[in-house]
């Protein structure tokens, strides 16, 4: 994981200050998650879709409307836990387009060995946190959420 150290103009900018820091370490966030996704023999849409199967998504509409995923690439992640066997398709009775996803077994063994282990190292790491950075860390990280969301309304409306 890499320290950004900018330079505009041949003078050294406040080296972790900028917006190409900040992307720097949401990449290097991704990398951890993509990089435990493999060590589980999983693919990053498979992963988080038993991470949203787990936290209760029962179809693929769900799972994409909870994390943003194009259709495809839920698809193919689902189509592949089928295939390893972690979860199996029903029919809903209510829609019959639309399937329900439920955990084999041997997915619920897989959530509780891996999917569960990863939840327990991230609250690992934020416990390690004082409250303090905790709190820091939610409200800057919900206020640039709230101003990138502004920004890009103010630029779509002007569009």
């Amino acid at each position: 994981m890499k320290k950004i150290n900018n330079k505009e103009n041949g003078k050294e900018d406040h080296k972790n200050c900028s917006i190409e820091a900040y992307w720097e370490t949401y990449k290097d966030l991704d990398r951890i998650y993509s990089r435990f996704a493999k060590e589980c023999g999983l693919s990053d849409g498979e992963y988080w879709a038993l991470v949203m199967i787990r936290e209760g998504c029962t179809t693929q509409t769900q799972i994409r409307e909870e994390f943003s995923l194009n259709k495809q690439t839920i698809h193919s992640a689902i189509k592949q836990l089928v295939k390893k066997g972690l979860i199996r398709l029903e029919t809903k009775e209510d829609n019959q387009r639309e399937k329900k996803i439920l955990l084999t077994k041997e997915g619920e063994d897989f959530i509780r060995n891996h999917i569960d282990g990863m939840i327990q190292l991230e609250k690992k790491a934020w416990d390690m946190m004082r409250n303090e950075e905790q709190e820091q860390l939610i409200a800057l990280s919900q206020r640039y959420n709230d101003l990138l969301e502004s920004e890009l309304e103010r630029y779509l409306k002007s569009e």
